[in-house]
């Protein structure tokens, strides 16, 4: 055995016994974290076992540069396969761009918004992402609120027709899962004369979407994609060119296409990530599979919620999300010995947003079945002991 091979496989075995983070596996503990979060445990094995097969020779797919022939591969195939998983039109391209998805409430009006000629775009406002889209894309020109649900306390989506954007308005942005409060599109707006852009960052790949019905796309990478810093942004051919002239070069989505998304350096690592939880999701049988999946698992847990009154799902019935499932318990005295019992018990990231407290798990593509399952019973019996 050659010492290339022995350092890789002293490392593998190190990888196995101590696990991914570094640190002694928690056995039967399962990450609910609204992100970063939970990668599907086949897609971590992946990342391991290649990042150790290297070890020894100093070269793996994160230490060689963005212009080398096989990181370009890489680039390439999660490309393809983003492709092929959503069937993504040809007029579409992908990008991958610097600073995850709150960089883009910055990038989406620069690229945009000098379409109008009053510099105009219409806002969906559903909660907390949403209205940091909104107060950004004010910096650059008109930012109208053309619906929302703050009244309700963003627990449902409002109609959005044709009539309610500006006709001048550049684009219409919205959100399409709220991951805050838990809710999410379930239709999206038709007819609107504006080209749809969406912030997809909480239910990306979870889902089929009809990429044609939108001009952009974007996704912070931390919840379905990969690890967190970069963002995937899908953006029809024929809305590039139109960026304001104090765009950043790293913000102008023409530069981004132009190159192949290498103008700068990406980060080579969340791209190799991308591409392996792609190949699972092809393995899978697609995203027609994976919804399917996804679907079960949130039921799983909103017949738990709906019970008893116990526990209060937060989100309207009609557009609960199905990745990040908001709720609090009826007497909200014990929320914090849930939280404290579900952590022993190793259910981690239960704890809901800062601003609206309560609970929330969220269940992306990486949570199993198996996680879920031990959650609705983790539920079932707490509000047994102290119903």
């Amino acid at each position: 055995m050659d010492r290339r091979q022995a350092e890789a496989d002293r490392w593998r075995t190190e990888g196995n016994r101590r696990g991914v983070s570094g640190t002694p596996e928690l056995r039967g503990a399962y990450n609910f974290s609204a992100g970063p979060a939970t990668l599907p445990r086949p897609v971590a094995r992946r990342v391991r076992e290649e990042l150790a097969a290297h070890a020894g020779d100093g070269a793996s797919i994160i230490e060689i540069s963005h212009k080398h022939p096989r990181f370009r591969g890489v680039l390439d195939t999660a490309v393809a396969l983003y492709r092929e998983v959503t069937g993504l039109p040809e007029e579409h391209h992908v990008l991958f761009v610097h600073g995850g998805a709150r960089m883009q409430c910055a990038a989406v009006p620069l690229n945009l918004i000098g379409r109008s000629p009053t510099r105009t775009a219409g806002y969906v406002v559903t909660g907390l992402f949403a209205q940091q889209a909104q107060r950004e894309g004010a910096r650059y020109g008109t930012a109208a609120i053309v619906a929302g649900s703050r009244d309700t306390g963003f627990d449902r989506i409002p109609e959005v027709t044709a009539r309610h954007c500006p006709p001048d308005a550049a684009f219409l942005h919205l959100t399409s899962n709220n991951t805050v409060y838990g809710t999410r599109w379930n239709d999206f707006p038709r007819d609107c004369p504006a080209p749809l852009v969406a912030d997809a960052t909480s239910d990306i790949l979870s889902r089929r979407l009809d990429h044609g019905r939108f001009g952009i796309v974007y996704a912070g990478f931390q919840k379905n994609l990969g690890p967190s810093s970069m963002a995937l942004v899908t953006v029809r051919d024929d809305l590039l060119g139109h960026a304001l002239p104090e765009t950043p070069r790293l913000l102008d989505y023409s530069v981004y296409a132009a190159s192949g998304s290498l103008d700068n350096t990406p980060n080579t690592f969340a791209v190799f990530v991308l591409s392996l939880t792609l190949e699972w999701i092809r393995d899978q049988g697609g995203l027609a599979a994976v919804e399917r999946t996804n679907l079960a698992k949130a039921r799983l847990l909103y017949e738990e919620l709906d019970r008893t009154a116990f526990y209060r799902p937060t989100a309207h019935p009609d557009h609960r999300s199905v990745t990040n499932i908001v709720f609090r318990l009826a007497d909200e005295s014990l929320t914090g010995e849930f939280l404290a019992r579900a952590q022993a018990e190793g259910f981690l990231g239960l704890a809901g947003h800062r601003l609206v407290g309560g609970v929330r798990a969220s269940v992306y593509n990486g949570m199993p079945q198996e996680g879920v399952q031990a959650l609705a019973d983790f539920l079932r019996e707490f509000a047994r002991e102290r119903g």
